[in-house]
């Protein structure tokens, strides 16, 4: 007789596609159905496209829209975190209801800013795994209190690269026993070398003699979109037929980010060399496309997806030089690793790609070669697999 599948409930902290939405979507879908039975949950409090939720429908994942308590930016000042707590006795009622329901073997939390799934797993007695994709250092306060729930609150927390256990580690040190890394992942046959970037440079109006940089992530003060246009104003002058696509978005609401980035490469005088893109889905395509992928975060990355991607595309990476990049890309074989603080060495990286095409397809090939080595599905679900079945198992026993 066939064993009956895990019910296990997944909380997530928004209803995107992109890195950790996109860490999620991929998992879910690579489970073996006949050991789990995921559903996942969405929150409701931003008016987001439901681009998570469609891409769950088209796997046949099932998933729900949910009003429940999500840790936001706007939350992290002393007198607007009251308000948070407030939100959080009803929003845990709600996850809690659909653990009972369900009858969850397990609640995995997706990202540090979701706490109805931490809560209502407590609540219910139900084994939970804080799966933690942040790195927060700012307020002090918010760091070391984020630290103590997730410690307080998971019978397991796995961190996406080693950058962020060590972050959650100063201050929960006894966190050690009960947290592991667990790498983010790339599809390394949808992310490959051959896949065709040639529409999109045309639409773009990109000839094959210009090198194309890609910046491809969610537009924010931290991702450091600004620092990148000022390390281009200095390569500019050595590397004239050097472009740029930012690829990404703003947070709903944040709209005004944006046109300041655009207002300033008007005043820097390098807006003619720089496309704004958008929210794009064709990521394989847009890694074709790119001749560099640049990751400008001037805080500590916590893994940076899409320099796996890129690698799997074969293209070389730029990065700076703190969190997750770290442990992904190999200076000087890879990619070049540079400073958070100084435009002129992320603009000198520029230029020697520029110039050297031969390096780039050097570099490219090694980093293909390093990620499917390193990042493939295949570790990555394995993982996962082992601890829900350790968890549930040991749970039972109880």
């Amino acid at each position: 007789m066939a064993e009956t599948p895990h019910p296990l409930l997944f909380v997530h902290s928004s209803d995107e596609l992109y890195g950790s939405d996109v860490v999620l979507l991929e998992l879910v879908r690579r489970l073996d159905s006949q050991r789990f039975r995921p559903l996942v949950l969405t929150p409701t409090d931003i008016g987001y496209e439901g681009l998570l939720s469609k891409a769950l429908a088209e796997n046949g994942i099932p998933h729900r829209s949910v009003e429940m308590p999500v840790l936001r930016r706007r939350y992290l000042k002393p007198f607007a975190f009251p308000g948070f707590l407030r939100s959080i006795r009803n929003g845990s009622r709600r996850v809690q209801t659909i653990i009972d329901e369900q009858r969850s073997a397990l609640v995995h939390s997706n990202t540090a800013a979701v706490w109805g799934g931490a809560l209502a797993a407590h609540k219910a007695q139900t084994p939970h795994v804080w799966h933690v994709h942040e790195i927060v250092t700012q307020p002090t306060w918010v760091r070391r209190f984020l630290a103590w729930m997730i410690a307080n609150r998971s019978d397991r927390v796995v961190a996406i690269s080693r950058a962020v256990a060590n972050n959650l580690l100063a201050d929960q040190p006894r966190l050690d026993s009960r947290l592991s890394v667990i790498y983010d992942a790339v599809d390394t046959e949808r992310f490959h070398p051959d896949n065709d970037g040639g529409a999109l440079r045309s639409q773009w109006g990109v000839s094959d003699d210009e090198v194309l940089v890609g910046v491809i992530g969610r537009i924010s003060a931290w991702k450091g979109q600004d620092f990148f246009l000022n390390a281009l104003t200095l390569a500019l002058p050595q590397a004239p037929r050097l472009r740029c696509v930012f690829v990404g978005d703003v947070v709903p609401g944040e709209e005004a980010r944006l046109e300041q980035l655009k207002d300033l490469a008007q005043e820097l005088g390098v807006s003619e060399r720089v496309i704004w893109a958008g929210y794009r889905q064709d990521a394989p395509q847009i890694m074709a496309a790119i001749d560099i992928l640049t990751l400008p975060s001037i805080r500590p990355e916590p893994f940076g997806m899409v320099v796996v991607e890129a690698m799997a595309s074969g293209k070389p990476v730029i990065a700076t030089a703190h969190g997750g990049p770290l442990e992904t890309v190999i200076d000087g074989e890879t990619g070049h690793l540079v400073s958070p603080v100084e435009p002129q060495q992320l603009a000198q990286a520029l230029v020697d790609l520029t110039k050297s095409p031969q390096q780039r397809r050097e570099w490219g090939m090694r980093g293909r070669a390093h990620v499917v080595r390193s990042f493939s599905f295949e570790y990555h679900v394995a993982a996962f697999t082992s601890l829900y079945l350790d968890l549930i198992t040991s749970h039972a026993r109880l």
